[in-house]
């Protein structure tokens, strides 16, 4: 594990500072007063990155040196908890696939209803009421009150 903790720490270290780099080019400032520019989120997100995985690199070193005996393996992948990740892997990569064909609101629909069910919900009332809200809210704050175009689908236009 304190291998694979290095290693990741490392990377997400790596990919941390490319994104602040590439977020240098940005333009910096908006024609508003007080806009921050749009390297502004990208360099913020990109700074938590660093410094979280920072944490993660120190927190690694100081148990290495307590723990000296052979690590335990690291994944059981037959474990009930690394299937239902990889069936909601899966069930992403369907979701990408509706949105392009169908667009937000029906494979969002199907999204929320296939995640429950993977997650053990068999309860009809709560799968409906779930979906149904999450995706409303979804809509509304985007749709409606930030003005962002979601996606229609090739299938619906």
């Amino acid at each position: 594990m304190r291998k694979y903790n290095t290693i990741i720490s490392l990377a997400l270290i790596a990919i941390g500072a490319m994104g602040i780099y590439m977020a240098l080019n940005f333009e910096t400032r908006g024609g508003n007063v007080g806009d921050p520019g749009a390297a502004f989120w990208p360099i913020l997100l990109c700074c938590g990155l660093i410094f979280t995985s920072a944490l993660l690199l120190v927190q690694t070193m100081i148990e290495g040196k307590k723990a000296a005996g052979p690590e335990e393996p690291l994944i059981d992948y037959r474990s009930a908890g690394v299937r239902c990740v990889f069936i909601i892997f899966g069930i992403m990569i369907g979701y990408a696939i509706l949105l392009y064909y169908f667009g937000f609101i029906i494979a969002t629909l199907v999204f929320v209803v296939c995640t429950m069910l993977a997650m053990g919900e068999r309860r009809p009332l709560w799968l409906g009421l779930t979906t149904v809200g999450i995706t409303g809210f979804i809509y509304v704050l985007f749709a409606l009150i930030m003005n962002v175009v979601l996606p229609k689908g090739i299938l619906l236009q």
